[in-house]
């Protein structure tokens, strides 16, 4: 696997400047990314937020200079499994898996679930059957907003949250996160309350119009480099319509064939 260069780049930016800072898990040579609010890891599991988010750069670092493709990490089930931000818990199936009721058991979480369902609707146009394995991180990449990290948003401490975004405010306007074609900012309103500038960060333009579904919304920006991008600014996915997601679908299909874009 070929890592591109604006990747390369950003693993060594971040080694020098904001040590422990975490990139992301997913295909880098992919045309789609989701970007988050934050990590969704309970404040006291310390030596899952050590390896996801805090060994995040150092691992894609080994990955890289490894050689390592998609089809050398193994699933989880696998005896010698380890976590790879390349294809993270790799052998997830299409369910949400509840851990207080332990219902979908090999599942994975609410947002994993709808950014699958998101990527099946853009490119086979039907969703997956919970037999079915998670594989949205073959064909795109996923970043957070902020790394400060909680079970729920609103457990976050709201230090560590601004601490957070300032620094990656810096980080998310990195040429590398300017490289997809498709941006998906399930971020809700943190744009506003965290004074986050979208498009001086993204180089976008807002269109200026809201569009309404139901309880949700999302909003359409287009690129300003000449290089034709689609940012579409949402609620955060957990928990909302298959309205929503369907019409998000849609939107990237019509970008995706009026551009003629790879996925």
């Amino acid at each position: 696997m070929e890592y591109p260069k604006e990747f390369k780049n950003l693993i060594k930016f971040v080694k020098s400047n904001c040590k422990g800072e975490y990139i992301g898990v997913g295909n880098p040579i992919s045309n789609v990314l989701f970007v988050g609010k934050e990590p969704a890891i309970p404040e006291e599991k310390k030596l899952q937020r050590l390896c996801e988010i805090e060994e995040n750069c150092t691992q894609w670092e080994n990955n890289i200079n490894q050689g390592l493709d998609i089809i050398d990490i193994l699933p989880m089930y696998c005896k010698n499994y380890q976590y790879n931000p390349l294809y993270p818990y790799k052998g997830q199936k299409y369910s949400v898996y509840t851990e207080k009721s332990k219902k979908g058991e090999s599942g994975t979480s609410k947002t994993w679930y709808q950014y699958q369902k998101l990527w099946d609707l853009i490119c086979d146009g039907k969703t997956k059957s919970h037999s079915d394995f998670i594989d949205f991180h073959e064909h795109c990449f996923s970043t957070e907003l902020s790394s400060a990290n909680e079970k729920y948003s609103s457990r976050v401490n709201s230090g560590n949250r601004t601490n957070s975004i300032n620094l990656r405010k810096g980080l998310l306007g990195h040429p590398f996160y300017q490289r997809f074609s498709i941006m998906i900012l399930a971020v809700g309103h943190y744009p506003r309350q965290h004074n986050i500038d979208i498009e001086s960060i993204f180089k976008s333009k807002w269109k200026g119009q809201t569009c309404v579904v139901g309880r949700f919304w999302y909003n359409i920006h287009e690129s300003l480099t000449g290089t034709p991008k689609l940012l579409i600014h949402t609620n955060q996915l957990s928990m909302v319509s298959d309205e929503l997601i369907t019409e998000i679908s849609d939107r990237c299909i019509e970008f995706k064939i009026k551009y003629h874009i790879e996925l």
